[in-house]
């Protein structure tokens, strides 16, 4: 067995170990609702405020099954040579807009470009493929909404998100300039839990 402890370095492995202290070790038995509040709390003890410069803006779009939740954030000048679409991970069923708020004001105050981060319908109250939907019709809100490429980031659910809609939109005139991935959900055991 792996020994992690020695892999990785004392910084990380601090934030991994004050991360799994939010959860209980049946929170897999625990309902969904539950799941998430567990969630959303230890989102919220790593906010740390949004940096300097950078102005934000909660919204939403326009799509037929319901408005698309979405957060935009900004630079004082930000760089207009692309945008970044970010989509949260969280499996499918967990997080929004609160849950990467750091995340989104962190990577507009680092890059300097404008995020736009998408708060798409969670299973299992919405069923396959209503996230992949609403993240398609937010990529394509912000390729007409915007005068500039759009770069799609990710993690984990929001990776695999990213990456289908870029495998979606191959070969159109507006597709994504790249992807982000953050440790996506690409694969993997077939015959696992989550798959079933």
């Amino acid at each position: 067995m792996t020994d992690y402890k020695t892999l990785i370095d004392a910084e990380t492995w601090a934030f991994i170990e004050k991360t799994n202290a939010y959860y209980p070790p049946d929170a897999i038995d625990y309902t969904v609702a539950q799941q998430r509040a567990i969630y959303d709390r230890m989102c919220r003890e790593f906010f740390a405020g949004y940096p300097q410069g950078v102005t934000v803006e909660t919204t939403a779009i326009p799509a037929p099954a319901q408005d698309i939740p979405i957060r935009l954030y900004r630079n004082a000048k930000p760089l207009t040579v692309a945008m970044v679409l970010y989509v949260h991970g969280g499996g499918f069923i967990l997080g929004g807009l609160d849950s990467h708020d750091d995340v989104c004001a962190e990577l507009c105050a680092r890059t300097g470009f404008e995020v736009v981060s998408v708060d798409y319908r969670l299973a299992p109250e919405h069923l396959h493929p209503a996230a992949f939907d609403d993240v398609m019709a937010a990529f394509e809100w912000a390729t007409a909404t915007y005068d500039r490429p759009v770069l799609l980031c990710g993690d984990s659910a929001g990776g695999n998100l990213c990456a289908a809609v870029s495998h979606a939109t191959r070969g159109h005139v507006k597709k994504p300039v790249g992807q982000v991935l953050v440790y996506p959900g690409l694969g993997g055991d077939r015959s696992t839990g989550s798959y079933s």
